[in-house]
């Protein structure tokens, strides 16, 4: 069964990814939750595809490590960062 990755994901994969953000909760990451994992998927592991086997899809999400998802946050984060002006920063920065 192919999945059109253009369209929404199917219920059952969605359900999948959720378990994949509590696993990593278990794992004690906490910060990584479904959306960040559906982004990371979308943005990264699936960028050039528009079908893919449910199968790969289910691998693609059973084999993710959380520290992939983090590296792609943490590039992420910092490309935001990037475009900020350091008035931005003034909650952060010490008076």
């Amino acid at each position: 069964m192919e999945i059109n990755l253009k369209n929404n994901l199917p219920l059952d994969i969605l359900f999948l990814i959720r378990i994949k953000a509590n696993e990593f909760k278990t794992e004690g990451v906490h910060d990584i939750d479904a959306s960040d994992i559906k982004e990371y998927l979308y943005k990264i592991k699936w960028k050039n595809e528009e079908t893919l086997a449910m199968c790969d899809v289910i691998d693609d999400i059973m084999s993710l490590r959380f520290s992939e998802v983090f590296d792609y946050l943490k590039v992420k984060v910092i490309k935001e960062a990037s475009s900020l002006n350091l008035n931005d920063f003034s909650e952060l920065i010490a008076k």
